[in-house]
């Protein structure tokens, strides 16, 4: 290996990761506006880092942040934020908004 070679190397020249945390809560995001008429969510960022904040619109006490981790084992996974507690994987966002809104006692037809 030269020493020329790594002093042309530029962090420039790598392509850039994609932002797949942000991705997978964008989908979950989405899925539950379609799917679950009494919750509301939307990204935030604490920390740096992206969440999506989910709320009973029937009981706005009821609330939580949803956040999004890599495991080597299992890949990516949805998660509550404040504690890193898995709730399923990425594949199934349908089955996560549905953990969700059981977890936040949200109905299915909430009250206007």
């Amino acid at each position: 290996m030269s020493i020329d070679r790594s002093r042309r190397a530029r962090i420039s020249d790598r392509p850039l990761p994609s932002n797949q945390r942000r991705t997978f809560l964008e989908v979950l995001d989405q899925v539950i506006g379609e799917t679950q008429p009494g919750l509301r969510s939307g990204l935030v960022t604490r920390l740096g880092c992206p969440v999506l904040f989910v709320i009973n619109v029937g009981h706005v006490a009821r609330c939580a942040e949803i956040g999004c981790d890599f495991d080597a084992t299992a890949g990516w996974s949805f998660t509550w934020a404040n504690e890193a507690r898995r709730i399923g994987p990425v594949r199934d966002a349908r089955a996560v908004a549905q953990v969700i809104a059981r977890t936040l006692h949200a109905s299915a037809n909430p009250s206007p």
